[in-house]
């Protein structure tokens, strides 16, 4: 049996347990059909008892109502009051029918007992006697077979079924999908939906095909993530190296000289901040994405906080000749990393004023609930549509980002995101092109 399938096991099982059924349905009506037997010789033995007396006293008035014979044990018919039989009709013994218990031939019973004279067997006796007198079909007892081979054909088709289709389907099924698996189909699904062990374990299987799927596009993903952080770090790192570079070059072969050389040397540090700035935000990144980022939070007041952050911002806003406003900022208690949510507004200013050329910075400060809302909103070239739910991607620059050509890693909202997440918030954009963009994002309080 070892080698042999589920499924052909099954079926060699249900055959066996039919024949055993359907042996035990034979037991039951051969043993039912030998009971009638006997009862019906005990019947006709009752009921002929007092005929078959006087009939050896040569009295046969007692078996008048039935038609009766008497052979001797020669073949000849001594006396008889049926017609197929007439007295002195020489018969054939072995032709005669008739046993101890009777014979049931047709509607009639024929009962044979021994014909005694003097003490001796001189003969035997025939009696036909009508089936309906003694007759007991005991019809309960077929009624009872009949509704157990129609339970029993009613549990194989239902076992049968649960087998099939709760059981062998599913593993079939398992077994289609693991194949698909194994050939990389892995967006193949197992759909089987019921309740019980099987549905437990194809449910099972489906999460954790859906794990492997989706660790499989992750995979996938980093990798596309990785060449596009690998050409983002080549083209951002070498504008201000060439920049470096060339105002080194120039400054080492007295190129520039006298007052220039202090310009130079500006525009030189100026150009390593942006390099230090553009690997803080891969390293900080990187952290992100291994939850490495440290947030070390601490309460405080929200007003004197970002009070402080408006002047810093006012001063740069104004110095690109753009108007900054706030509203007024309310006084309640947050639990803040305060390191990393000034990052987050330097963040959101930085890109408002790197897209604004005209018009005005506002930030709006408002209370929902158990949560403070902080807005930043410019007067820039906005964001299309197509790109709002992409700019917390990173390394996401959206085409005006690009066509600008505006200086950047593409991973200052996606650090934001990180951070405010962290503080158990959420951060959210909403613009129209060439109009206005809108960041908004919330503290607990």
């Amino acid at each position: 049996m070892g080698k042999l399938t589920i499924k052909l096991k099954i079926c060699i099982l249900l055959v066996a347990f039919f024949i055993g059924v359907a042996s035990l349905g034979v037991c039951i009506v051969v043993v039912n059909e030998r009971n009638i037997d006997k009862n019906m010789y005990n019947k006709t033995k009752v009921l002929l008892n007092d005929g078959i007396y006087k009939a050896n006293s040569l009295d046969f008035s007692g078996l008048d109502n039935y038609a009766y014979s008497v052979v001797n044990l020669s073949g000849e018919v001594l006396y008889s009051n049926d017609a197929k039989l007439p007295v002195g009709e020489i018969v054939e013994l072995k032709m005669l029918s008739g046993m101890s218990k009777g014979d049931i031939t047709s509607e009639d019973m024929i009962y044979c007992v021994p014909f005694i004279r003097n003490n001796v067997q001189a003969g035997t006796i025939y009696v036909s006697v009508p089936y309906s007198l003694v007759g007991d079909k005991s019809v309960y007892v077929y009624i009872i077979m009949t509704f157990i081979i129609v339970y029993m054909i009613s549990i194989m088709y239902i076992l049968t079924r649960l087998i099939f289709k709760d059981i062998l389907e599913p593993i079939n099924k398992i077994h289609k999908v693991t194949n698909s698996i194994r050939e990389g189909h892995l967006k193949e699904r197992l759909y089987y939906d019921y309740d019980g062990e099987i549905g437990t374990l194809c449910h099972d299987f489906e999460g954790l095909r859906s794990d492997l799927e989706y660790s499989t596009e992750n995979e996938k993903m980093l990798k596309e993530k990785e060449k596009l952080l690998m050409a983002y770090i080549s083209h951002d790192l070498r504008t201000p190296i060439a920049t470096i570079s060339g105002y080194v070059e120039g400054i080492h072969n007295d190129i520039v000289k006298g007052d220039r050389v202090h310009e130079y040397t500006a525009i030189i540090l100026k150009k390593i901040g942006m390099l230090n700035s553009l690997i803080d935000d891969i390293l900080e990144h990187s952290q992100a994405q291994l939850h490495e980022f440290e947030i070390k939070k601490c309460e405080c007041y929200s007003r004197q906080y970002f009070e402080e952050i408006m002047m810093e911002a006012k001063q740069d806003v104004e110095k690109k000749g753009l108007v900054f406003s706030y509203s007024q900022i309310p006084e309640v208690l947050i639990n803040i990393d305060g390191k990393r949510i000034k990052q987050v507004m330097q963040n959101l200013l930085g890109n408002a004023m790197k897209f604004t050329n005209e018009g005005q910075i506002s930030v709006n400060y408002t209370l929902v609930k158990n949560y403070l809302l902080i807005a930043v909103k410019d007067t820039g070239v906005g964001i299309a549509a197509i790109d709002i739910p992409m700019i917390f991607d990173e390394f996401y620059r959206g085409e005006k980002a690009r066509t600008l050509n505006v200086q950047g890693s593409g991973l200052g909202l996606s650090i934001s995101k990180y951070i405010v997440e962290q503080h158990g918030g959420r951060i959210e954009c909403d613009s129209i092109l060439d109009q206005w963009t809108e960041v908004q994002f919330s503290i607990p309080i």
